[in-house]
């Protein structure tokens, strides 16, 4: 997985205001499982990768509208972090 931040920076731009919650220690690790992201501007856009409770190989991603959850999946594919 790329820096949690570089996920931030991809949705909404270099330097952007969010709250950030999840498993990445230290800030840069790339062996994160949880993920939270809320853009301050814009409290609706939310950004949500957590395990799949069925299958731990397995990540589940929801997000606040269809565009954000593409968004998400065209950079995380761009990374190699998910077929």
């Amino acid at each position: 997985m790329p820096p949690y931040y570089d996920v931030a920076e991809y949705l909404w731009g270099k330097g952007v205001d969010i709250d950030s919650d999840g498993d990445s220690y230290p800030a840069d690790a790339t062996d994160w499982t949880e993920l939270t992201l809320i853009l301050r501007s814009d409290t609706t856009q939310r950004v949500d990768i957590d395990p799949s409770p069925l299958n731990t190989n397995f990540l589940v991603l929801k997000a606040s509208n269809q565009q954000l959850k593409s968004a998400v999946v065209t950079f995380l594919k761009s990374k190699g972090s998910i077929e």
